[in-house]
């Protein structure tokens, strides 16, 4: 079964656009809004510098991420929400 004319009626296209992520400039999106949102913070508590560089650090992080694994801030997300099990 390796071609779609073995099993004649259950071939299906699947678009690329069903199964990849959503980036925005390379990074998740939700990591793009949450790094963007809290950088915003920053910069307008009066640190300019400091929001720019966190900001461009952490989409560079983000970036990196998504190349490696497009899934890993959503995996990172669930080990940080599911309690440890397995306690020393």
């Amino acid at each position: 079964m390796t071609t779609p004319e073995d099993a004649p009626g259950y071939f299906a296209p699947i678009r690329q656009s069903l199964v990849a992520p959503i980036l925005v400039g390379g990074a998740p999106r939700s990591f793009a809004i949450l790094n963007g949102t809290l950088c915003l913070v920053i910069i307008f508590s009066g640190a300019i510098l400091a929001g720019l560089a966190m900001g461009i650090v952490g989409h560079l992080a983000g970036v990196f991420l998504a190349r490696r694994d497009p899934d890993a801030i959503d995996v990172l997300a669930r080990g940080m929400r599911i309690p440890p099990r397995l306690e020393i």
